[in-house]
């Protein structure tokens, strides 16, 4: 009960964040962005895709990486709870818009119901991975992941590899594609490829668990 009750406290957090920081704004200015892409040729599955990861990069980085979600984490640390029930509760606060934001995406773009289902897992992975990011480099890893996703994220690393004379900046970000939560694989959810859902499962219980490490070593400095 007191890991769900902390859940819930962080998950609370995330209507005020919406309306009372500039977190609502870029997650309708994204959503905008990508229909009026989607309009002008983008692929729905892509449209939606993007919309989930690149909304749990924001969500990441406004619940988790500025100075006072970090201070609320300070205090929560000095509460009777486990670092693994702050770090879930930090991933369901930045997997809900995210997700919301994919449904929507899809509904606007007129993709099938598949295409937002690839779109919510694509957002949960993300989620957890840009949480520990953000909870262990700052805001500014954050913005490095979200242009990855934006710019990359949907090309395979083959395409990056393929490339004359890619250039370290290109191989390492086809390694990080390859291995690491990526839209490109996850295009087979639609499809309903286990193996893609499963790398996807697989990265967002390693982002917490990661996350959750983070958090009981910053408890350790506090108390």
């Amino acid at each position: 009960m007191r890991f769900l009750r902390r859940v819930s406290a962080e998950v609370v957090l995330v209507s005020p964040r919406l309306t009372r920081t500039r977190l609502g704004p870029s997650l309708l200015l994204l959503g905008a962005g990508l229909v009026w892409l989607r309009s002008r040729g983008l692929d729905p599955l892509t449209a939606v895709l993007e919309a989930g990861a690149l909304a749990a990069v924001l969500g990441a980085g406004w619940l988790a990486g500025n100075a006072r979600d970090r201070a609320a984490l300070a205090t929560a640390l000095t509460h009777p709870t486990t670092p693994l029930a702050i770090a879930t509760g930090r991933w369901s606060a930045i997997v809900l818009p995210a997700v919301l934001l994919a449904i929507a995406c899809a509904v606007a773009s007129g993709a099938p119901a598949t295409a937002a289902a690839a779109g919510m897992v694509a957002a949960c992975a993300v989620a957890a991975v840009a949480l520990a990011t953000v909870l262990l480099l700052g805001n500014s890893a954050a913005v490095a992941f979200f242009l990855l996703i934006a710019v990359a994220g949907a090309i395979a690393p083959e395409q990056l590899v393929a490339l004359t004379n890619p250039g370290i900046v290109r191989l390492a970000a086809a390694s990080i594609l390859e291995l690491g939560p990526a839209l490109w694989r996850y295009r087979d959810i639609a499809t309903g490829d286990l193996l893609s859902f499963g790398h996807a499962l697989a990265w967002t219980g390693l982002g917490i668990l990661f996350a959750s490490g983070i958090v009981e070593r910053q408890r350790a400095s506090v108390l």
